[in-house]
């Protein structure tokens, strides 16, 4: 069994690595959303005077120097009158004032960052002043998004991992075994690192999609979420460092590296969705204890599959039975303690099988259940034979490691998630398509989307929906339209709930097409226990642009986009041909010099598919390029930027690509 010890550690290691992963993930199912509630304008709204502010209303307090209010007229102008202020005596509160407004269809683009934790959230929606809605009905909603951070998650993932390893290395060493074992301080410093590590990159995560600086920081919710979290983890240097320059290990050192590490995850837990529910105490401890319990449990695991060493014996199937009286108690808090932060996440039970955060949360409460019947597999056979043999007990705990790592991935996707009993209080978020005419992917269904009249404002939205093989009518179903600009990825999505009207069809009026441009409408069916997505594009109806053709052989064709007040933009795609391209955008003004434009977006696909959204550089202001590798076929081209007298610069041609 151990003639191969180094194998076998090398085994083990990789196998501990797969317990850092499910750190993240059970430590925080969800983080805190500053969701929009309600607004005054209403989302929706046609009023038939200007209104002098905006107040939005959300489902937690946002900060108010980090978060941002922008009201944008239709042609992507702003049209506020100053910076975005907190509401005295309403701390989930935000306004801006506005200028004098003409009639029209406006758009209110919202960033906010929660005072809780610092949690990114994004959302948009559109009111009217004096324009004149079609006939319908039916109400717009706005839509929060909290976008997934690949680099945040790895930072959580490293952070947590840190200090389970911390933890569960404590817990082994001072109570587990007899003495520490060696494998304890490379753990320690290892988990150490990683726990600093993660920490960085979490905030330095936060602040840059707060938009700030370190200096930006202080004085912010978001530096005390810094304080908070950091602190703790500094604090257990100096017992780290003891435990590396002095021997035999100090179990008093190492039960101080394990108060810090809880310390540090109770931090965590402060400033996590926990800390916004009502009864904040008692559900920051549950939280809290969910967490530590986890760390005790998957962290003991690891530092005991790495000290137990040399041959079985009577000793080593008492050291193993202590753990395995430990986890047991760790697993029964882990479960308890779910299960109550569980049902105040989720809000009615039906959430969990109707929302994605519901159905992720099905899925990681399995896995955890499988890790339950692996620890107690564990327990009751492995245990009692470790002091004759310790491959049942190593084999088992690597599987209980690579399923914890499959946790990870589920709780890791939760983290960005709004909770439902959250998002119930807020706008309903719900994803959607807008489309003329599509099936879903798993081709249940066929529907027909029509808006009319198809131009900015308001619009009536009418779905018609028929079942993929019959062509019946499917009544029954929830239809939900969310609509997003790809060229204006900072505008946020907007949605709209369809009503009902009878033989499958479904309809509201809504001003969601606020600012020209090539709209992405994707819609939500659900019905009885299934849903389907179809997603499609529409280009809201405008002026016909004058465009001048300078087509030289040899070089690329310059197309002159002709804006307002004799403003110009020459586009063109350099080689304009198969392959690897660059698209150039150049600004000029009514004296035909450059418009020193300081920054431009691009959206750019073939005609009838989504467009994609390149990175655009900067030559020099007025004059960017983004690279693009392009098929033959004709290319929609669209752009926005708005002129140093905040003026917008939006347009959207064709051009085509050559073999």
């Amino acid at each position: 069994m151990n003639r191969h010890p180094r194998t076998a550690r090398a085994r083990w290691l990789a196998a501990a690595g797969g317990a850092l992963a499910v750190a993240i993930g059970l430590a925080s199912p969800v983080l805190a959303h500053a969701l929009l509630a309600a607004s005054q304008p209403s989302a929706g709204s046609n009023l038939s005077s200007a209104p002098t502010e905006v107040v939005l209303t959300f489902t937690e307090a946002p900060d108010p120097k980090l978060s941002s209010v922008r009201v944008l007229s239709p042609t992507g102008t702003s049209v506020t009158s100053g910076p975005v202020a907190a509401v005295a005596g309403s701390p989930t509160k935000l306004r801006v004032g506005l200028v004098s407004l003409k009639p029209g269809v406006y758009t209110v683009a919202w960033t906010t960052i929660s005072s809780v934790d610092g949690h990114l959230a994004r959302g948009s929606f559109a009111f009217g002043m004096g324009a004149t809605p079609p006939s319908g009905t039916g109400p717009t909603e706005s839509s929060g998004s909290s976008p997934v951070s690949p680099v945040g998650v790895a930072g959580r993932w490293i952070l947590y991992g840190g200090l389970f390893v911390l933890l569960g290395a404590a817990f082994a060493g001072v109570i587990i075994f007899p003495a520490p074992p060696p494998p304890t301080l490379p753990l320690v410093i290892w988990g150490w690192a990683a726990a600093m590590a993660g920490s960085l990159v979490v905030i330095g995560v936060q602040m840059a999609e707060a938009g700030v600086g370190m200096g930006g920081v202080i004085g912010t919710s978001l530096g005390m979420a810094v304080a908070l979290r950091l602190a703790p983890v500094l604090a257990a240097a100096p017992a780290a460092a003891w435990l590396v320059w002095r021997r035999p290990l100090s179990r008093a050192a190492l039960a101080a590296v394990g108060v810090a590490a809880a310390a540090a995850m109770l931090g965590d837990v402060a400033e996590s969705h926990a800390a916004a529910s009502g009864a904040v105490i008692f559900n920051v401890v549950v939280q809290w204890v969910h967490v530590a319990a986890s760390g005790t449990w998957l962290g003991g695991l690891v530092a005991l599959l790495l000290g137990l060493r040399g041959r079985p014996g009577d000793e080593t199937r008492r050291i193993a039975m202590r753990f395995a009286n430990g986890a047991t108690l760790g697993i029964a808090l882990v479960a308890l303690t779910g299960v109550v932060r569980a049902l105040s996440e989720i809000g009615p039970l039906q959430n969990l099988a109707f929302t994605d955060f519901g159905r992720l949360l099905v899925a990681k409460s399995a896995l955890l259940g499988v890790l339950a019947g692996l620890g107690t597999i564990n327990h009751f056979r492995s245990v009692p034979s470790a002091g004759r043999s310790l491959g049942p007990l190593r084999r088992i705990g690597s599987m209980e490691l690579i399923v914890a790592t499959t946790v990870l991935l589920l709780s890791a996707t939760l983290v960005n998630l709004a909770p439902p009993a959250q998002a119930a209080t807020a706008v309903q978020p719900a994803p959607a398509s807008f489309t003329a005419s599509g099936s879903d992917f798993g081709t249940t269904l066929r529907m027909q989307l029509t808006a009319t009249p198809g131009t900015i404002g308001f619009n009536v939205f009418r779905a018609a929906l028929r079942d993929y093989d019959t062509g019946a009518p499917l009544s029954g179903r929830t239809v939900t339209l969310r609509f997003t600009l790809p060229s204006r990825p900072d505008l946020g999505a907007s949605t709209l709930k369809l009503k009902a009207m009878g033989s499958g069809v479904y309809q509201a009026t809504g001003p969601n097409l606020s600012i020209d441009g090539a709209w992405r409408i994707a819609a939500q069916i659900s019905g009885g226990t299934s849903s389907a997505e179809v997603t499609v594009q529409l280009a809201t109806r405008q002026p016909q642009l004058k465009i001048d053709v300078n087509a030289v052989p040899g070089l690329p064709t310059i197309y002159t986009v002709h804006l307002a007040q004799s403003r110009t933009v020459q586009v063109y795609i350099d080689p304009g041909k198969v392959g690897a391209n660059e698209v150039h955008l150049t600004f000029f003004d009514s004296a035909n010099r450059e418009l020193p434009v300081p920054t431009a977006q691009l959206g750019i696909g073939l005609v009838g598919q989504t467009p994609s959204q390149p990175l655009v550089r900067t030559l020099e202001p007025g004059h960017f390029v983004a690279d693009a590798t392009l098929s033959a076929g004709t290319y929609s081209v669209s752009f926005s930027a708005t002129a140093p007298d905040g003026q917008a610069l939006a347009a959207q041609l064709q051009i085509p690509v050559t073999k």
